[in-house]
């Protein structure tokens, strides 16, 4: 499935190019604009080493995520999209996501949390269209307020866990980079001057700057993965959490 803004990625031709990648793999924090984007790669190399030991599928039919942060105080809205590394194919969990409230108990931190998670359930051939190239990726897309996320010390690659699961096996993703892929500026174009020709000086249609701001941003991800490094570190070890609104608990590995 195409992803949405794929239709408007023709405006681009009529955008200055504001917006940029940076690699936050290593940051405690990042700052989110609304249209700004956090990317994870998901690699399934231990979930396939695994299910061919087990005879399954070795392409997961299952994916959920946990993502961690300090307390969130203003209102967050999130599109969450699973990508293959080429961006020829996508899906989308569901609805909106927002963060619900939760404790965390670890090892260099205790305390109130904010969680975001969702899951996504796969068709056997959509997963091999979305890990059969190379490792797929996660996008947190903010479409509400601007808000900063993560949760010191712990890296942004820290704080999100994943897990791939399928024929009756779970395990944890050992996730590749991060990065940050920032949204264009909507003001591209300069304010006309008083004694400029009006008939040169391009109107600022403002509807038209926030779609292709959304078709650059689409843009912009298709060449992230050459990008995103790809550390040793893994997610969070032997560290809990739990959901303030319910009793579900979890171990992030």
């Amino acid at each position: 499935m195409a992803y949405r803004w794929c239709g408007l990625a023709v405006i681009l031709v009529a955008l200055p190019l504001g917006a940029g990648t940076i690699n936050v793999s290593a940051q405690v924090a990042a700052l989110l604009d609304t249209g700004d984007a956090l990317l994870f790669t998901v690699p399934s190399s231990n979930f396939g080493i695994d299910a061919r030991n087990y005879g399954i599928p070795v392409y997961p039919t299952a994916v959920e995520f946990t993502f961690v942060s300090d307390p969130v105080a203003s209102p967050a809205q999130f599109e969450v999209v699973l990508e293959s590394g080429d961006d020829s194919v996508s899906a989308v969990f569901g609805t909106m996501l927002s963060f619900v409230p939760g404790t965390f108990q670890g090892s260099r931190y205790n305390g109130s949390v904010s969680v975001l998670e969702g899951s996504l359930q796969l068709s056997e051939t959509l997963s091999q269209q979305l890990f059969g190239g190379s490792a797929a990726v996660l996008m947190l897309l903010n479409t509400g307020p601007a808000l900063t996320v993560g949760l010191p010390p712990y890296t942004l690659r820290q704080d999100m866990n994943v897990s791939l699961g399928g024929g009756g096996l779970s395990v944890g993703a050992q996730l590749g980079g991060v990065s940050l892929v920032e949204a264009p500026p909507l003001g591209g174009f300069a304010p006309m001057d008083s004694g400029s020709d009006p008939t040169s000086t391009p109107e600022p249609y403002s509807g038209v700057l926030l779609a292709g701001g959304g078709a650059l941003l689409w843009a912009l991800a298709r060449v992230r993965q050459s990008k995103l490094s790809h550390g040793a570190e893994g997610p969070l070890q032997r560290d809990s959490y739990k959901l303030a609104a319910g009793s579900h608990s979890s171990l992030l590995k």
